[in-house]
């Protein structure tokens, strides 16, 4: 067990082990968490590496992915991966989307940091455009609830996640719209400026994320675009939508009330 330092957060990093752990500095560095996504992970590897070749960093990037002890071929597939390019293969014994993301972000060697899932809801086709607002933004959010986003899911899905966001957004005092998920651009010295508060459950740490951002009088912009329910593997995150409502609730009271 090798042992890493957050930066300014005053805690250890705890991987059971990293393959191919780059150290030449990037332009851009993907942070991919995973859980049980072998029917995924390969794809959405040689997606990214194709958008990203037609970008300015197309040999100036890396594809961080951290996985949280799939109990499928998800580990081999990764570790196969980083031996054959620019990709490390960081492997945890536990479990959380928000400590995944920021383990990966830790140990990025890029200037600019791209979160996003694994299972294709979140399209690499939209990684330009992004890239191409960050110019002027501290913070470019791919979002499903802007104008001329939306959810190819179920009305309940649909309908439950953007009133839910719009209730945590007026709460906070936000007019981002998109708070509960994970595709997001940054540089990583706006995002170690940071500090983060609370543990989470689910998603919630984009609530704190956007809050204390716009506190510090960071910009931000939404990119619209269409979400897709996975079509193999399931969520990191689970599906218990009354439970990941009130951890979103609750996050959102609390910055309020701070």
């Amino acid at each position: 067990m090798k042992n890493y330092s957050y930066f300014g957060y005053g805690k250890k990093l705890e991987f059971d082990r990293i393959k191919n752990p780059l150290k030449t500095k990037k332009g851009l560095s993907i942070v991919i968490p995973t859980y049980n996504e072998e029917g995924n992970v390969s794809e959405i590897v040689k997606k990214l590496e194709k958008v990203i070749s037609k970008t300015m960093f197309k040999k100036d990037y890396e594809i961080i992915i951290v996985d949280d002890n799939s109990k499928d071929k998800t580990p081999k597939i990764i570790d196969d991966l980083a031996n054959k390019g620019e990709i490390i293969a960081l492997h945890r014994k536990k479990r959380g989307i928000f400590s995944a993301v920021t383990d990966g972000i830790e140990i990025a060697n890029g200037e600019y940091i791209l979160t996003m899932d694994s299972d294709f809801s979140h399209p690499p086709e939209l990684i330009p455009k992004m890239l191409e607002e960050i110019k002027d933004q501290n913070i470019v959010i791919g979002s499903r609830y802007t104008k001329g986003g939306c959810m190819d899911s179920s009305l309940t899905r649909k309908w439950g996640g953007f009133f839910l966001n719009r209730i945590c957004g007026i709460i906070i005092g936000t007019k981002v719209r998109d708070l509960g998920g994970n595709f997001r651009l940054f540089r990583k010295r706006d995002f170690s400026r940071i500090k983060f508060e609370y543990n989470c459950s689910f998603a919630e740490f984009g609530h704190e994320l956007i809050y204390r951002a716009e506190k510090l009088g960071f910009r931000i912009k939404e990119v619209p675009f269409v979400y897709h329910d996975r079509k193999k593997g399931v969520s990191k995150i689970g599906n218990l939508p009354l439970k990941q409502a009130f951890h979103y609730l609750k996050r959102a009271t609390q910055l309020r009330l701070e």
